[in-house]
């Protein structure tokens, strides 16, 4: 069945981010938590990311072999 032209579309992206990577996310949050967010027209977009980034599934995890 095609899609409507009127349903409305959301873009997701997925990145892939390293532990470190996510650490600094964290960090970045923590910052942002105890100083307070800068944009009332963002604040629920800021705090579903929060959720994302502090509490993960385990699913959200992909194991990768590195060569070392």
């Amino acid at each position: 069945m095609p899609r409507s032209n009127n349903t409305p579309v959301e873009w997701n992206r997925s990145l892939d981010v390293t532990e470190a990577e996510e650490s600094v996310l964290v960090e970045m949050v923590g910052f942002f938590n105890d100083m307070g967010w800068i944009n009332d027209d963002s604040q629920d977009a800021y705090d579903t990311l929060v959720d994302k980034i502090c509490e993960p599934s385990p699913f959200d995890y992909t194991p990768q072999e590195v060569k070392s």
